[in-house]
This record gives C-alpha cells, sequence and structure tokens, in this order.
C-alpha cells in the first residue's frame, strides 16, 4: 500500500500527462480541492475520480505541456505529506508564461488519496489568463 509521500511523487510526476490515470489515484469519494479557485467563480472543491480528471483535463486545456517541477517534500508522515512545487506554463488563452509555486497537503487513505488540497498565487493565473491584465497590474 503507498504512503502519502509516494502518492505525492507520483502524482506531480505524471498527474497533467494523463488526469484519467491521476484521477484514478483517488479513492472513488476523494476530493481535489483548490480554494483559491473561488477567486475566479470556479468550484474550489472536485469530488470523485470523473469531476477530478474532469478538472485536470481542463487546466490542460489551458495550459498544454502543463507539468509539475522541483517538488519538495517538507512534512512526512504515513498518512499525510506537504509538499511544494513549481510548474511553468504558456497560457493557451493568452500566450502568456506563468510561473507557480504551489503548496499542497495530501491525506492518504487505504494506499489511494483521500484528500489532495492546493494553494497557487491567483495573481500569476489572473496575469496569464485574463486579457490586457497587464493594465491592472
Amino acid at each position: 500500500m503507498k504512503t502519502a509521500k509516494e502518492l505525492m511523487l507520483e502524482y506531480t510526476a505524471y498527474s497533467f500527462r494523463d488526469p484519467k490515470k491521476a484521477a484514478e489515484m483517488f479513492a472513488e469519494d476523494g476530493a481535489f480541492e483548490m480554494p483559491y479557485l473561488a477567486t475566479f467563480g470556479m468550484p474550489p472543491e472536485y469530488k470523485g475520480r470523473d469531476a477530478i480528471a474532469g478538472f485536470f483535463q481542463s487546466v490542460l486545456d489551458i495550459y498544454p505541456g502543463f507539468q509539475f517541477e522541483n517538488v519538495k517534500v517538507l512534512i512526512d508522515t504515513p498518512d499525510q505529506v506537504f509538499a511544494e512545487f513549481q510548474a511553468t506554463a504558456v497560457s493557451s488563452k493568452t500566450g502568456r508564461t506563468v510561473n507557480q509555486l504551489f503548496f499542497a497537503r495530501l491525506v492518504a487513505e487505504n494506499g489511494k488519496i483521500k484528500l489532495f488540497r492546493e494553494a497557487l498565487n491567483t495573481l500569476e493565473v489572473a496575469k496569464a489568463n485574463v486579457q490586457n491584465s497587464a493594465d491592472l497590474f
């Protein structure tokens, strides 16, 4: 059975290469939370594998080639892990680059992801995706 750290490393290694496979890492009732998405009027939580895979695919639609890098596990227990990681990608909406630092808490249960709660810099998202955002900042 995979530990929380093993799940985190596997998730960050390929989650956005294959959204459906990444969603299968979650428990059937698992949840992916990104609370700051509410800033953009998006749901802050996705429950169940289909919803999670759909969200991951929507990220790939905006950022083709998106991939996490520079993963640093900061807290590690058998059932929970906290890590930070980065991604640099180009927005399909504007052609601008987003440089993102994420941090996340993963809760494991029976070798699956029960909860993945992630935070990101919403200003970077806005700068990369909002037309004429240079006028705002």
